[in-house]
């Protein structure tokens, strides 16, 4: 018999140890350690294949640069919490730092030494987390690979023998931060079918660490994993569980002719961040009644309002110092000294009445009457139509100069405000208190208000129980009416912005605008909020900022910026609504009914602040203010979190936001779960974070060794950029049609066997007859319809549209800014 070579059952394993690291004509092993993540590499058209090999065969010397700003993002919003601060390890999800050949130079503010901003504003640099990598989609015609190296781990690192390599590929995963009750995690993608699937936590965070998964057959499930595997591919208890893999991308190996790669095992491919399937819908495991679904989205907002509500301190002293700081530069008078006020006082008590028993009394009930007469004076100035016209003008006023122009200054000279003081009867008594009053003189009594004003604010911005008057026992200025004093701080934050508005539509338009910068809505509120005038404001001093780059000058003249102050006050009223934005979106996602109960909350508040400007003089109301409370910063300020709102308020706040569900759960609860469950949700989005793992199956020396699989470092964390992402957009050109030649092609359409029709098809049932007029949106049952309509004449009809509705829109202050977006350019026409 001959002699025949058996292959044992169990093949032993090879004792070598294989590990990933960087492609050779990226490495420098002097600098990075052998064991490194694969690098993931950006180009910017579709001849990035061409690009690669070029670069990985020493025909061009580097990759191209990353830019900053474009390059690198902040994290997605549901990945950071109210305070800016990031829900996750930023230890553990650290960022590649780039070399200096990486990166393009920028400058900008809040730039690190690496080249990556961490915010808009310097002040952000140690308050947020690091900016991390964004990859661009195939829209944005940018491309995305990935590329890694296999070596022995010897001395001198080397190469696995080209021919062992049985297949590879690489694997995104999506992060999911820690919460209540589970740690972060890592989720890898099923596939239901072509179009569908979801995301489940299937293998370890770490797949490096001496991890054996085959990716095409992955482990048996637990049973808390099998049962939602079940319910996800619709298999009974007894239908066996298919074979489980991950989605992966093919990746190859490097040609040999390309450089030096004949000398390596380098393995690259493309990474695909875009995909058309969409996460299987998880329906709301409550139940199926109304009152079991409101009762889960009861204690689901209970949850999220608890987590909002944890730093409602920290989000304060974050604001805190802003909200100083503009308060001092557009509404309160200079702070007096402190001495100066206790000698005018001791001066007064010295040489009252004999008679008057409660002097100090007297004189602090007074003190408080002449503040409040003094804040009347300051509303009545504030809110005139004609400070909007100076603001318009370029005469804004500041606080210093406001309290004066207001004849604030001024007030003890007020008819009738040394009468109905308490201990004083009308008559001589009366008489001789007004004299002994008013013989200190209007400066006396200025400083006294001033020294008053900033007692009573620093007590209100510190959470405490407002001062008695030092004199007396009691006080006639309430939290009320110091609330008032902030309202007047925005609507003085409005003036400024209105001159930087103006100043913008000047330089546009050659006119300020000003009946449209002070138009009123419907509901007697401004047009042009405290957003929309920031948009504008930001809007010019971001493009003045640029001027020096001849890529970003504005396309007008340089603008003369007003006063510093004012550009301070912009600033600071940005950055207390920057600190709110994180909480508007976390009372967002608490669901519908939190948003209802912060209506009622704004409601309840503008009725508290109506009284309180009605008490400082009848006649006066808070509608002359035309100012929303449901826009930053006056929300963040005023209404919730609000500097001085009491822990209570908040519990009470959360309490009636949940039982709102359970007290109306037909109109509130079955709604928001059916469209939460309807929303489609693709496999990428841009509001996750995202990372690679690539693998490499390798055959053993012998047929008696195994093959192995081998798994990488993860890469460096992304962010996948949305499909409107501006700093990624590339200049897209759309030809109109040829009229002359569309209408010699339209009799040869047949001839030529073309079908240029979009088939545009209306459901039945739906109402919807396309190409008439919809009467209305009830329920018609019956056949549906399809319309085909040739794609030159959607074409033109949208650009016919497209200009009609831009022309309206720019029209309106709140959409200038797609003025930005607007470039024409004039070519000689083409001849006969």
């Amino acid at each position: 018999m001959g002699r025949r070579l058996l292959v044992p059952a169990d093949r032993a394993p090879s004792r070598e140890r294989l590990l990933a690291t960087e492609p050779f004509f990226l490495r420098n092993l002097a600098q990075v350690p052998p064991d490194a993540p694969p690098r993931l590499l950006s180009f910017e058209s579709d001849s990035f294949m061409d690009d690669f090999l070029a670069v990985a065969g020493g025909k061009r010397p580097a990759l191209p640069r990353l830019l900053p700003w474009r390059d690198w993002s902040e994290p997605p919003a549901g990945l950071v919490d109210a305070h800016g601060q990031a829900r996750y390890a930023t230890a553990t999800l650290a960022r590649r730092v780039p070399a200096s050949a990486d990166i393009e130079a920028a400058s900008g503010p809040a730039m690190d030494t690496d080249g990556i901003p961490h915010g808009l504003l310097a002040a952000e640099k140690n308050a947020t987390p690091p900016w991390l990598r964004k990859l661009y989609l195939p829209l944005h015609e940018r491309f995305n690979l990935i590329s890694f190296d296999v070596v022995c781990a010897a001395a001198g690192w080397p190469q696995v023998d080209r021919k062992r390599i049985k297949g590879s590929g690489a694997v995104i995963r999506r992060f999911i931060p820690a919460a209540a009750g589970s740690p972060e995690r890592w989720e890898d993608w099923i596939a239901v079918d072509e179009r569908h699937g979801a995301w489940l936590p299937l293998l370890p965070t770490d797949l490096h660490s001496g991890n054996t998964v085959d990716p095409a057959a992955l482990p048996a499930p637990g049973a808390a994993m099998e049962l939602r595997l079940r319910t996800l591919l619709d298999l009974s208890a007894t239908d066996p569980l298919p074979p489980l893999g991950l989605s992966s991308a093919p990746l190859s190996l490097l040609p040999p002719d390309a450089g030096k790669a004949a000398e390596h095992c380098t393995l690259y491919g493309y990474l695909p961040v875009f995909s058309a399937a969409r996460e299987v819908p998880s329906q709301l495991q409550a139940g199926g009644t109304p009152a079991a679904v409101a009762a889960a989205l009861s204690q689901q907002t209970l949850t999220r309002l608890d987590t909002l509500f944890q730093d409602v301190a920290g989000l304060r002293s974050a604001a805190l110092p802003h909200l100083r700081s503009l308060l001092d530069a557009t509404v309160l008078p200079p702070r007096p000294a402190h001495t100066a006020a206790t000698t005018i006082t001791d001066d007064l008590i010295a040489t009252a009445p004999p008679w008057l028993g409660q002097s100090g009394n007297t004189l602090a009930h007074t003190i408080d009457k002449a503040l409040l007469e003094a804040l009347a004076r300051l509303w009545q100035s504030i809110t005139a139509a004609a400070t909007d016209d100076a603001d318009i003008a370029g005469n804004v006023r500041s606080g210093t100069d406001l309290w004066l122009a207001s004849t604030a200054a001024d007030t003890a000279s007020a008819p009738g405000l040394f009468d109905n003081l308490p201990g004083v009867s009308a008559g001589v008594q009366a008489t001789a208190v007004a004299i002994w009053l008013s013989a200190a003189g209007d400066s006396a009594w200025d400083t006294l208000m001033r020294e008053r004003l900033h007692q009573l604010m620093d007590a209100w911005l510190a959470g405490t129980a407002l001062p008695p008057p030092a004199q007396g026992n009691a006080g006639l200025v309430g939290t009320d009416h110091l609330a008032v004093v902030v309202v007047m701080a925005l609507l003085r934050l409005r003036g400024c912005r209105l001159n930087l508005a103006a100043r913008l539509n000047r330089a546009l338009y050659n006119d300020p605008l000003a009946a449209d910068l002070k138009a009123v809505a419907a509901d007697g509120k401004r047009q042009m909020g405290l957003a929309a005038l920031a948009e504008l404001a930001e809007t010019l001093l971001a493009q003045e900022a640029a001027r020096g780059d001849t890529q970003a000058t504005p396309p007008w003249p340089p603008v003369t910026l007003p006063a510093q102050w004012i550009l301070d006050a912009h600033r600071h009223g940005e950055a207390i609504a920057k600190i709110y934005a994180r909480f508007d979106d976390g009372l967002a996602g608490a669901g519908n009914a939190a948003v209802d109960e912060l209506n009622a909350r704004i409601a309840s508040i503008e009725t508290d602040l109506d009284t309180a400007v009605a008490g400082l003089r009848a006649g006066l109301s808070l509608g002359a203010a035309q100012l929303s409370l449901n826009e930053q910063p006056p929300c963040g300020l005023l209404v919730l979190p609000g500097i001085r709102t009491a822990s209570a308020a908040l519990t009470a706040f959360r309490t009636a936001a949940a039982a709102r569900y359970t007290a109306e759960p037909d109109r509130l609860a079955l709604p928001e779960a059916r469209s939460g469950d309807a929303l489609p949700r693709l496999r990428f989005d841009a509001e996750h974070l995202y990372a690679a793992w690539a693998w490499v199956r390798i055959a053993g020396h012998t047929p008696c060794e195994p093959e192995r699989i081998v798994w990488t470092r993860r890469s460096e964390p992304f962010s996948i950029a949305d499909p409107t992402d501006l700093l990624g957009a590339r200049p897209a050109s759309i030809q109109m049609p040829d009229i002359p030649k569309l209408l010699r092609d339209i009799p040869r359409i047949a001839r030529a066997r073309a079908k240029p029709f979009a088939g545009m098809a209306a459901p039945p049932g739906s109402g919807v007859i396309t190409g008439a007029d919809m009467a209305d949106t009830r329920r018609d049952f019956g056949i549906g319809m399809i319309c085909n309509f040739g794609i030159p004449v959607l074409t033109i009809c949208a650009l016919i549209l497209f200009k009609i509705i831009f022309t309206i829109l720019i029209t309106l202050p709140s959409f200038s800014w797609m003025l930005f977006l607007k470039f024409c350019l004039p070519f000689p026409k083409r001849g006969p």
